[in-house]
């Protein structure tokens, strides 16, 4: 399935703060503005439905990464992902995803 470029860093980012074992509340409600913010016609309903498929997939953070096709969505992504694990104190396991994140976009991790 094609997904969207927006639908690859929400599910990045959804990667990231999951590992913690749990997407929280904020996390996701940080995802969303983020997304928002860049792509403002952007809706909830299509939020809610990418969130839904990423718990239903088995796709792991390199196939999302893969889809990321510029260095400002691999960027965009990163940063998303970085801000909503913080939004409920970044986590080790969302650190060391994050870290992860970045080598495979092949950025320096405070890019």
């Amino acid at each position: 399935m094609e997904i969207t470029e927006a639908e690859a860093c929400i599910k990045v980012a959804a990667c990231v703060c999951a590992k913690d074992g749990l997407l929280s509340l904020a996390e996701e409600e940080m995802i969303f503005k983020l997304v928002t913010e860049k792509w403002p016609t952007y809706q909830k309903a299509d939020f809610n439905q990418v969130i839904d498929e990423f718990f239903d997939s088995t796709d792991q953070i390199e196939d999302y990464i893969s889809k990321l096709l510029t260095e400002e969505s691999r960027k965009f992504s990163l940063h998303l992902s970085k801000v909503s694990a913080s939004a409920d104190g970044l986590e080790i396991r969302e650190n060391i995803a994050l870290e992860k994140a970045y080598i495979l976009c092949g950025l320096p991790p405070n890019e």
